[in-house]
């Protein structure tokens, strides 16, 4: 007959050992989940390195490169990619992306046919802006070394990525390289928008302030 303290004590265990046994399982599993999968290379961009760097987080939108309408994209996918992007289709040769289709429907016979499929992750950091906007744990030594590399505008960043078999995306490391030409003129185009615009702006309210002093007195 076993005595009611050591039956106290055996159910005392098991109430401590169940709830720690799943979060073990539920740990290995995301483990192996997170070991699985594609790798790839990802540009980001839409980053100021002033405010790149979050405690030790790195923060950034991926550049994914998306086929532009007219391309021959696969039948049923967006002509214009949804915002927020919910479903992607990547080709290339791993880890190089040469395209990535966007689907809003994942029902879609094309994207379920893709080998390569990624999904929005709603219970993620970025929820619905999962597809869009990044971020990447580094330790504080490495937030250091990264900081000269955040602020050139003559690197551009690379995130590493691995895709599960479910399509669900996570950021495992981030690398620089040069501009390549034809980015370091798109670059070039753009920062010259930005000084006409910015030119333009005082010009504007200039006229604005001269219409104003000689529109007629009302009263």
């Amino acid at each position: 007959m076993i005595s009611p303290a050591i039956q106290t004590a055996v159910k005392a265990i098991v109430i401590l050992v169940v709830p720690l046994a799943g979060l073990g399982a539920l740990w290995a599993t995301s483990e192996k989940s997170s070991r699985e999968g594609t790798v790839w290379e990802v540009p980001i961009e839409g980053y100021d390195p002033r405010d790149l760097l979050r405690g030790h987080y790195i923060q950034f939108r991926y550049d994914w490169p998306l086929a532009a309408p007219g391309s021959g994209e696969e039948e049923g996918a967006q002509a214009r990619a949804p915002s927020p992007l919910r479903h992607l289709c990547l080709s290339g040769a791993a880890p190089k992306i040469y395209e990535a289709i966007a689907f809003d429907d994942p029902s879609n016979p094309a994207f379920q046919a893709c080998e390569h499929k990624l999904n929005v992750q709603p219970g993620s950091v970025y929820g619905y802006d999962s597809l869009t906007r990044g971020r990447l744990y580094v330790g504080q030594d490495r937030a250091l070394m990264l900081e000269d590399e955040l602020a050139d505008r003559d690197q551009r960043g690379l995130v590493t990525i691995r895709v599960s078999p479910e399509g669900v995306l996570t950021p495992q490391d981030i690398r620089f390289r040069p501009l390549t030409a034809q980015e370091r003129e798109e670059r070039n185009r753009g920062l010259a928008a930005d000084r006409v615009i910015e030119d333009a702006a005082p010009l504007a309210r200039e006229a604005t302030s001269d219409e104003a002093s000689e529109a007629p007195d009302a009263r």
